[in-house]
């Protein structure tokens, strides 16, 4: 059985995957060692990456 530590790490764990995913789907790509930075897009940060988004898809 799992203690509550192991599973919050668990959980976290599969959080992170879920975004990169998430990400990777909107069409950032990352190099594919996990806490990196997308490749296409360095300078930027992710507040600027979602901006960026919002009004890509803004109607």
């Amino acid at each position: 059985m799992l203690t509550n530590k192991q599973k919050a790490a668990r959980f976290k764990a599969m959080q992170n995957k879920n975004y990169r995913a998430s990400l990777k789907l909107e069409g950032f790509e990352f190099d594919g060692t996990p806490g990196t930075e997308p490749l296409h897009e360095p300078a930027l940060s992710e507040y600027e990456q979602i901006a960026r988004l919002k009004k890509h898809y803004a109607r």
